[in-house]
C-alpha cells in the first residue's frame, strides 16, 4: 500500500485493495458516498460557472474525469462545557417625540418614535454537551478548510468494514489525536462562546466575559467522503 493510504486500487490488476489487518489504525465510523462521480462533477461545474472571472481552463475543471473520490480521515470528539458568565445587556424601548417642520412655508407639528437602550448588568452560569465536533486527521486538508466542507451527515454512518472502503483512496490519519484534541478544545471554546451570546436575554450585548471548563470525554475515527479535483497555476496547485 502506498504511504498515507490504507484503501487504494491495485496498480497491475484495476482491484480494491484494503489493509484490514492495520495495526496502527483503528477507524470506527465510515459515512458512504451520496453523489457519484457524475453528480458530484454536475455540483462543481455549476460551481464554477458562475466565477466568470477565472480563467476558462478552470471553469472546465466540473469534468466527471478531474474528480477523485477520496476518504479522509476526520477525529470526532464530545465534550461537555461549564461556564460562569458576565455582560451588559441593553433593552430596546421607544419614546414619542413631538417635533416642529416647516412644509410649503408653513410650521407642522409631527411626531416620530425614537429609540432608547437601557442597559443592565447580568452574570450567571451555563452549561451544554457537544457531540461529534470534526477535526481533520489530515495534513493535505487543512481544519479551516475542513470546516467548510461540514455538516457531514454522521447518521449515515456505518461502522468500519473494510468493504465499505474498497474501491476507494482512503488516508491513513497523519494528525494524532493529541494535536487535534487540542483543536477540538478550542473549537469547542468558541461554541460555548456563541452559545451564551445566544442564551443572553436583551437587544444588545456588550462586555460579555466568561470562564470555561471544557471537559473532552469520547473521540472515535471517522472515515469520510470528499470529491476532490486540483487544478495547478503558476506551479502551484
Amino acid at each position: 500500500m502506498p504511504a498515507g493510504r490504507i484503501s487504494d486500487r491495485c496498480a497491475f490488476c484495476d482491484n480494491a485493495l484494503v489493509e484490514a489487518a492495520s495495526t496502527d489504525v483503528s477507524i470506527d465510523l465510515v459515512a458512504p458516498f451520496q453523489l457519484d462521480q457524475p453528480q458530484a462533477a454536475n455540483r462543481l461545474a455549476s460551481e464554477l460557472a458562475g466565477r466568470w472571472l477565472a480563467p476558462e481552463d478552470v471553469r472546465k475543471k466540473g469534468r466527471p474525469e478531474e474528480l477523485k473520490g477520496l476518504y479522509v480521515p476526520f477525529w470526532a470528539y464530545d465534550a461537555s462545557a461549564r461556564s460562569q458568565y458576565s455582560a451588559r445587556i441593553g433593552i430596546h424601548w421607544y419614546r414619542t417625540e413631538t417635533y416642529t417642520e416647516e412644509v410649503n412655508g408653513e410650521t407642522v407639528t409631527r411626531t416620530r418614535q425614537v429609540k432608547e437602550t437601557e442597559w443592565f448588568r447580568v452574570s450567571g452560569s451555563h452549561a451544554a454537551d457537544y457531540q461529534d465536533q470534526l477535526v481533520s486527521a489530515s495534513n493535505g486538508l487543512p481544519e479551516d478548510e475542513s470546516n467548510e466542507l461540514e455538516p457531514f451527515d454522521l447518521g449515515l454512518a456505518h461502522p468500519y468494514a473494510p468493504t465499505l472502503l474498497a474501491g476507494w483512496i482512503a488516508e491513513s490519519p497523519s494528525i494524532d489525536r493529541t494535536t487535534a484534541k487540542q483543536t477540538a478544545h478550542q473549537e469547542f471554546a468558541d461554541l460555548e462562546n456563541n452559545a451564551i451570546r445566544a442564551f443572553l436575554p436583551g437587544d444588545e450585548k456588550r462586555k460579555v466575559e466568561n470562564q470555561t471548563q471544557i471537559d473532552i470525554s469520547g473521540v472515535r475515527l471517522l472515515m469520510l467522503p470528499i470529491w476532490v479535483a486540483n487544478y495547478r497555476h503558476g506551479g502551484e496547485v
